[in-house]
């Protein structure tokens, strides 16, 4: 069965970074991965509620403040706990927003706080993987 995985990130480098993770993350849960990509939080909100996901990695700080509906990262990742048909699915919070503070609300939320700076791609890789295969 194939793991369906969302990579919500407005930028498409870091997109890109998570999806060269995913690949080796493929051989590591020997089994296929399907990734949807979206790029503004209120996307990210339409699909989050609607599909189910097998593991979602969420950014912090989308730039769509000029779309009806905007949420940050931290508000997606709180309602994804809540309602929608992602409520027990394993989320990562990447950011580039490396502070205490946000990691303990990203914890506190039940999501998994990965930060952007230092990112290795095996390691993140093998972090995926353990949530895959749970």
């Amino acid at each position: 069965m194939p793991y369906k995985v969302l990579v919500a990130d407005d930028d498409d480098g870091q997109r890109k970074s998570h999806g060269f993770a995913l690949e080796v993350a493929t051989a590591i849960v020997e089994d296929e991965i399907t990734i949807t990509e979206t790029a503004t939080s209120v996307e990210t909100w339409d699909k989050i509620k609607s599909e189910p996901f097998n593991l979602i990695i969420l950014d912090n700080d989308f730039k769509d403040t000029n779309l009806k509906g905007h949420l940050p990262g931290i508000a997606l990742l709180q309602l994804a706990k809540k309602e929608g048909a992602n409520r027990g699915t394993p989320i990562f919070f990447c950011s580039a927003d490396a502070y205490d503070t946000l990691k303990s609300m990203v914890e506190k939320h039940g999501g998994i706080y990965l930060p952007k700076v230092g990112y290795d791609i095996e390691a993140v890789a093998q972090k995926f993987a353990e949530k895959l295969k749970k």
